[in-house]
């Protein structure tokens, strides 16, 4: 018998109810959402990554005086480097991350519950403090205390459970919420405390920053510390260069569910219009898709995917009702602002806009009659 004494066994035992209940179609549609929501999509990007993610830990083995065949420089060491990877929301960038750190040998164990791994990867608290993140690292490298450790300690901390934790790499998501504290002081203070990291002598780190454009100017106007970052940008797709791109995309995920079939969307115009729809970003781009092969599923139990669908899941990602208001179906469908409709302002703990945007969540409950 199941042991549902604890919260992990009464969670196994909730999500063991919803497998027994789920009717054969369900089960059958939720599989087949299942493969196409965790289907990785390689970009140009990929390869640049690898090259980058190559020159961080070649540098690594070098200032750690452990490339063989190359002796030791004493007094040469001057700590890690920083690799920058900046793109707007929806561009891809954490997916590629992602990926990447899954499927290098070098990080094996990343993700794995339990397993050691040389590679820490947290995402920037919002509404951001200095705190909060140290905090955030701290908890992830094992720290269980009832409360949280004070600002001015925190971050020494911090530097002590990366060494006991064999950790050299601290990958930061959203790194760009650093830029909520509007003080100059403070902001510089966020540099320093990355800097003092990578400058620590008994265990110096390695960072990889992550998020929107604003987050190349990490160290550049410090000539010591600029020469020691790297800034990889995604760039945002274009109409017509990325047309064959995205109707690849739409046939790489279709090929996922063989009652699904994807003829009616192979047009330069069908094309533009997603573009247009997800700001031109690429991981947008994947997402509509996915979402719409979900809706054709869910609602009509597979069949032909067509402009509709997609029509619909701009519906309910937006919440947009309107038709003339609709990428996908209006005339004047270039005029659509879908910034406005895909992003929402972030708000801090008392209810204050804090200046900073997030894409809104996606859902994929059919809205068709």
């Amino acid at each position: 018998m199941m042991n549902t004494s604890g919260p992990g066994g009464r969670s196994a035992a909730f999500l063991n109810r919803i497998v027994s209940n789920q009717t054969d179609k369900r089960r059958a549609v939720n599989e087949a959402v299942g493969r196409v929501l965790s289907a990785y999509l390689p970009t140009v990007y990929d390869e640049q990554l690898r090259e980058q993610i190559d020159w961080l830990l070649d540098s690594m083995l070098l200032e750690l005086g452990e490339q063989p065949g190359v002796a030791p420089a004493e007094g040469m060491v001057r700590g890690g480097r920083a690799l920058v990877v900046t793109g707007q929301a929806g561009a891809g960038k954490s997916r590629a991350l992602a990926h990447a750190f899954a499927s290098r040998p070098e990080f094996e164990g990343f993700g794995q519950p339990g397993e050691w791994c040389p590679l820490l990867s947290v995402v920037a608290p919002s509404p951001f403090t200095l705190g909060a993140l140290g905090n955030e690292i701290a908890r992830k490298l094992g720290y269980h205390g009832r409360r949280e450790i004070q600002h001015s300690k925190v971050w020494p901390v911090v530097r002590e459970l990366m060494a006991e934790c064999g950790v050299r790499i601290l990958h930061i998501d959203e790194a760009q919420h650093g830029d909520e504290i509007k003080s100059d002081t403070m902001a510089q203070e966020v540099e320093n405390t990355l800097k003092r990291m990578m400058q620590e002598a008994d265990w110096p780190i390695w960072l990889i920053l992550s998020g929107l454009p604003e987050l190349s100017r990490f160290c550049q106007n410090d000539a010591s510390m600029k020469r020691r970052v790297r800034v990889l940008p995604f760039e945002a797709l274009a109409f017509p260069d990325h047309a064959e791109s995205v109707r690849q995309t739409v046939r790489d995920l279709v090929a996922m569910c063989p009652s699904v079939g994807c003829r009616e969307l192979q047009a330069d115009a069908f094309a533009h219009r997603l573009l247009h729809a997800a700001t031109y970003q690429f991981g947008i781009v994947v997402e509509y898709v996915q979402d719409a092969i979900a809706e054709c599923l869910t609602v009509e139990g597979g069949g032909e995917l067509d402009v509709g669908h997609f029509a619909d899941v701009y519906a309910i990602r937006t919440g947009v009702r309107n038709d003339d208001l609709n990428p996908f179906i209006a005339d004047n469908w270039t005029a659509i602002p879908v910034e406005a409709a895909l992003y929402e302002d972030v708000v801090d703990e008392a209810g204050k806009l804090t200046g900073a945007r997030k894409p809104k969540g996606r859902s994929t409950k059919g809205v068709r009659k």
